[in-house]
């Protein structure tokens, strides 16, 4: 893909070159008649070329990696609108002839035919159109800018002084023909044509790159293990939760992680707190009461109201009733904690006491990535949904929330394990899933009901049978650490500069990004030493199915 890429930037570039060679050989048999012109009428091309000297630079010197999520798309579309741009500039200057000059001149007549019967200056919008399709083929988010705001108002000024002498020149004929045709943009195929560019470029996802439809960065792989690192199972766990499942479109991969977790046999819930995230707190205090009153030999779990809003630096922050319990719970000796919602309860209780890090024995959070990993859910599985399969595009939603939080936490706590959404992919709960766990007692079935509006909101929006357990899978390592890989690695949040710059804006630029110690960069909000377990085996699924249909935790 990055030879393809290459390839159509190349192109983009001949298709700029094209006009300005047929330029340079037209202003050779041009003699005195410029030199004559008012030396306001330059002022205009002087600009224009100045916005270009400032655009031509910053397409090479910020130019896309060819190996990008969106180069490829990008390439294909600002290619062919180069090429476009380069069709209308030609096609217009061979219609003026020997009356096309660099300022304005008024002594060659009126020319109404051609391009010029729909636009009074179609070469400045081919020229327009040209700096547009190399700044996306480059996927030169800078040099975009100064084709809005430097290229396209300069050409606009060209215009408007060449308007001004023929105007004064050509009188009535000249106001007649300003009535029938637009300045730059055509009046009657102006609409018509965005129309057809918004429509097109959609198309552009269809595109069978990798990269595109995986969301994958072409980052070297990290070196995973397969079948996990040693891990003692835990003597006592704590459950952080934003939990969702009261119905609705909502995600309930919360309420699957804390069903594995009670159904677990032999393990110790020392307590449960809940967090805002995936709704307000005070549904999730709801849901969580609900469904631990609904399994059987849970009903003794402390349940504990926690934050409402994300940590904010320099607001202080009140003492909530999981930030104690939680507190307490450290004090009595190691505890693993399994965090399936941001982690501000977590990093409320260690900037209170930051000497109780050392008593987390195991922290399992559900966030992280690799750089430039965009989360496509339908990962190039289906061409359905929505994009062509490339929507909706996910966040790293608990990262997202509070970012904040995960900069203490990282700092402070020393034992962590990242599930992360690449890990979750290869797990699929699906309507014969749901079918099972309706027809186990308890909990099982009231989650298989509250299931549904969200398994169709992935079959009909993102195009999948089923729909990823995140969460789950934080509670799934914790019990079964053998069936996943992974590596430990570089941990640190940052801005991700291999994000593509639209991602950036509806996502946002800021990352907990994961790699090689090389990979670092040196500026960072945070830093530290993680598992990340960015795989599962053969079985996981199994596992999960047995552990929420359980019928004797």
């Amino acid at each position: 893909m990055t030879t393809l890429v290459v390839l159509l930037r190349t192109v983009s570039l001949l298709a700029f070159a094209a006009p300005l060679l047929l330029g340079v050989s037209k202003r050779h048999g041009e003699h005195g008649t410029r030199a004559r012109q008012e030396g306001r009428s330059r002022a205009p091309v002087v600009a224009n070329l100045s916005a270009f000297g400032l655009f031509f630079p910053a397409l090479l010197i910020f130019s896309g990696s060819p190996e990008a999520t969106l180069a490829l798309p990008l390439a294909l579309s600002g290619c062919f609108l180069a090429l476009a741009g380069a069709a209308l500039v030609l096609r217009s200057r061979a219609e003026l002839g020997p009356a096309w000059s660099f300022v304005p001149r008024a002594d060659h007549g009126l020319v109404t035919t051609g391009p010029y019967r729909l636009v009074r200056h179609p070469i400045y919008l081919g020229f327009a159109l040209l700096a547009l399709g190399e700044a996306l083929a480059f996927g030169s988010w800078p040099a975009l800018l100064i084709v809005l705001f430097a290229v396209v108002p300069t050409f606009a000024w060209r215009a408007g002084a060449e308007e001004k002498l023929l105007s004064r020149a050509l009188g009535t004929c000249y106001a007649v023909y300003r009535q029938q045709t637009g300045m730059i943009i055509p009046y009657r195929a102006g609409i018509p044509l965005l129309l057809l560019a918004a429509a097109l470029l959609p198309l552009t996802c269809a595109v069978p790159g990798r990269n595109w439809w995986t969301g994958e960065s072409n980052d070297r792989p990290l070196p995973l293990v397969r079948g996990g690192l040693h891990m003692d199972r835990p003597s006592r766990v704590w459950i952080d939760t934003d939990a969702a499942c009261n119905g609705g479109k909502a995600d309930l991969d919360d309420c699957l992680a804390m069903l594995v977790l009670m159904n677990a046999p032999d393990l110790e819930i020392v307590g449960i707190s809940t967090v805002f995230g995936n709704v307000p707190l005070s549904i999730v205090d709801r849901t969580t009461r609900d469904l631990v009153g609904r399994v059987a030999g849970s009903s003794n779990i402390p349940v504990h109201s926690g934050s409402s809003r994300a940590l904010k630096v320099g607001r202080t922050t009140s003492v909530e009733p999981a930030h104690a319990a939680l507190e307490r719970a450290l004090e009595r000796g190691p505890l693993t904690i399994v965090s399936l919602g941001p982690l501000t309860n977590i990093a409320a209780t260690l900037h209170r006491r930051p000497e109780l890090a050392d008593n987390i024995g195991l922290l399992v959070s559900v966030m992280g990535r690799r750089p430039g990993h965009v989360f496509h859910p339908a990962e190039g599985r289906s061409s359905g949904g929505i994009l062509f399969g490339h929507g909706p595009i996910f966040r790293d939603f608990n990262f997202a929330k509070d970012e904040t939080s995960a900069s203490i936490v990282l700092g402070l706590a020393q034992h962590i394990s990242l599930t992360p959404y690449a890990a979750a992919r290869e797990v699929m709960v699906t309507r014969r899933d749901l079918a099972r766990m309706k027809n186990a007692p308890g909990a099982a079935a009231w989650l298989a009901d509250r299931a549904r509006p969200w398994l169709d909101y992935w079959e009909a929006d993102i195009g999948l049978p089923g729909f990823y357990p995140f969460d789950a899978l934080a509670a799934l390592y914790v019990l079964q650490p053998q069936h996943f890989s992974c590596a430990k690695v570089s941990a640190w949040i940052a801005a991700d500069d291999q994000l593509p710059l639209p991602w950036r804006v509806a996502l946002g630029s800021t990352g907990l990004l994961v790699g090689v110690e090389t990979d670092r960069p040196q500026i960072t909000r945070a830093s530290g030493s993680v598992t990340y377990c960015g795989g599962v085996g053969d079985g996981l699924k199994d596992v999960l199915m047995d552990l929420l249909t359980r019928q004797d935790p």
